[in-house]
This record gives structure tokens, sequence and C-alpha cells, in this order.
């Protein structure tokens, strides 16, 4: 048998690639951080046009302040300090405490949820991580408020740097540190699924 005969001038062409081909793939990476970014902003959004609300302020944030004063006077009477609370403010005949708004741990637990319920993941995993963070974010704030006043009893010119400087970067630390654990648990429950 003799050889294939081969045509002149006929190569088979490569099909040139799209320009626009890179930008697609690059796209579809980053389409998840734009929808995470996104969603984070206009969860963001929503919660500051109702938590600055006339109806927020004057009704809700009020009703938030006084939970708060009433949990942390429950417990610092548990340690014998012979509080009351009216409203927001918690007093004794040695100190007196007032926990405005801001100090109600609100917005970073208006953060942690933003961030949790824009993530990528499955909404079990999202309600597990979504009540248990708020629980230990309000609890964390219930233990600020305690420290804050013991502080001002024991430690009054530590006072304000527990207020502003030391708590405000624990409470950052901590709700940062808790949507990370909880990235990792959703992680691991979808490699141990997937085994």
């Amino acid at each position: 048998m003799g050889k294939p005969l081969k045509k002149k001038g006929l190569k088979k062409k490569e099909p040139r690639p799209s320009p626009f081909a890179g930008i697609r793939s690059n796209w579809r990476q980053k389409l998840p951080v734009l929808i995470f970014v996104l969603g984070f902003a206009v969860l963001m959004i929503l919660f500051y046009v109702y938590w600055l609300s006339d109806y927020s302020q004057n009704i809700v944030q009020p009703k938030v302040v006084q939970v708060n004063a009433g949990l942390s006077n429950f417990i610092l009477n548990i340690f014998g300090m012979g509080t009351t609370t009216v409203n927001g403010t918690i007093s004794s005949a040695r100190f007196s405490v007032n926990i405005a708004r801001g100090c109600d741990a609100m917005e970073a637990m208006a953060l942690f949820a933003s961030a949790l319920l824009t993530f990528p993941a499955r909404w079990n995993y999202k309600l597990i991580g979504f009540f248990s963070g708020i629980a230990l974010l309000f609890s964390l704030n219930i233990l600020r408020v305690v420290s804050l006043f013991l502080t001002g009893i024991y430690f009054p010119k530590a006072f304000e740097i527990m207020h502003v400087e030391v708590w405000q970067v624990l409470f950052i630390i901590f709700a940062i540190g808790l949507f990370i654990f909880w990235i990792r648990w959703t992680r691991k429950g979808v490699t141990d699924v997937a085994k």
C-alpha cells in the first residue's frame, strides 16, 4: 500500500479564542465574591434604613436597651452590687452607667448576620450560625456592660479606655473570628458529607 496523499495547502485551522474568553472566565470566578459583596451591602443598607427609622428609634431601640440593662442588672445583683435599673440606666450607690444606642450590639449583630446570610452555604448551616452567633454576640454585650460597670466602681480611671478602645476592638475581633469559625465549620461539614 502506498502512502496517503497529502493535500497541499489545507492545514487544519485551530479556532481562534474569543477576545472576551478571558473576561468571561474571570467574571465566572469573581461572580460569587461580587454577589457576596452586593448582598452584604444591600442587607446593611436595609438594616440602617430600618434601624434609623422613627419607629425603630422610638419603639424598638428603647426596648433593646431595656433588655440589655435588665439582664446586666440581674447579673450585677447576683454579685451583690445592689443595682437598680430605670430605662437604660444601671445605678448603685457607688456608680451608674447608661446604655445608649450603639452600646446594644445591634450593629455588630447586623454585620455578622449580613455576612453570614450572603455567604454561599447551605441554609441549615446559615440558620444554626445565625442563631448561635446572635446569641453569642448578645451574651458578649451583656458581659461588656457588666464589666464596664465593675470597671467604673473598681478602676474608674480605666473606664473610658475600656469602653472606647478595649471593648470596641474586642467586639470587632470576636465578630470577625466568629464569622471565620462559622465559615470553617460549614466547609468541614461539606467535606464530611462528600466523604
